[in-house]
Formats: C-alpha cells, structure tokens, sequence
C-alpha cells in the first residue's frame, strides 16, 4: 500500500502540468539544476509544459533506442560515482531529466524511491548535480525534450563471490 500510495503521489507530481490551466506565474530559469520533486511546484509545472517533447519522440518512436540511451545515462552516473567514490549501490529513484537540443542537461528532478538505500538527500543531489554539469546525453535533436523514468543502481547485478 504504501509503495502505490508513494506511486499515486509521484505520477500526481509528474502530471501536474497537463491539468494546470491559466498564465504560468515563475519561469522554469529559476529552477536549480537539481532538485526534489516536490520543491519549485509552480516552476516545475512551467518547465513540465516547455517540454513537450519526450526522449522516445525524439528517438522516432523506438522504444529500445531510448531505453538503451536512458541505461546507457544510467550507466555512466554509476560509473562517475565510482570514480569519485560515491556508492550509488541500492539508490533507486523517479527522475525526470530535462534536456537542451545538444544534450546538455537542463534540470533534473528526482524523487527517493521508499524501496531505496536511505541516502542523505543533500549529497544525493549534490552527486547528481556534479554528474549533470560534466554529462552531455548521447542525442542531439530538433527540440528540448524531457524523459520521465526510474533508476536503479547498481545498473547491472553484481556477482557475488562464494566462499
């Protein structure tokens, strides 16, 4: 129950743009590059209708192009953690990342999964910040577009040794 009720609040923050109506108020440039879903309500709701292109639009509708380029994201947060020596290993989270036309991400937002390795919050985004100032996705395209998914680290399962 209380995973569906954590699902039932997310999908509400996610979708909160399509229902808005009237003039939005604060600019999505106020936005920090990361944060909780949750936080900047208003600004998030502007910047949720700015992108109105999603990563498989602008993959030409195929599903297994955008999701090995959503891992392949994934892959390298998880590999840049450990070159910088922040275990990502039991962190799973709702992200909806943001991208400008080259690649370069705009925001990210995020949201702890209940399942999740308990994480401090403020070096949770702290971790993801750093990662998005140096990443630049793999698709340059005609629009911004926006992918809204989950991530599980480790991205791959780990071998365990037997004794």
């Amino acid at each position: 129950m209380r995973n569906f009720l954590a699902l039932l609040v997310f999908t509400f923050l996610a979708s909160t743009a399509t229902f808005a109506q009237g003039p939005t108020v604060n600019s999505s440039d106020n936005l920090p590059l990361v944060f909780i879903l949750g936080e900047h309500a208003e600004q998030y709701d502007a910047m949720t209708e700015q992108y109105s292109n999603m990563l498989l639009d602008e993959c030409k509708g195929d599903m297994q192009v955008a999701y090995t380029k959503w891992m392949t994201m994934l892959k390298e947060m998880e590999t840049f953690s450990n070159e910088i020596g922040y275990n990502m290993d039991g962190v799973q989270v709702w992200m909806n990342v943001f991208w400008n036309k080259d690649g370069s991400i705009k925001h990210i937002a995020y949201y702890l999964k209940p399942e999740s390795k308990v994480v401090p919050l403020d070096e949770l985004t702290a971790f993801i910040k750093t990662f998005a100032k140096q990443y630049k996705f793999p698709l340059l395209a005609k629009n911004q577009y926006v992918h809204y998914g989950q991530a599980f680290f480790p991205t791959a399962p780990k071998r365990v040794a037997h004794k």
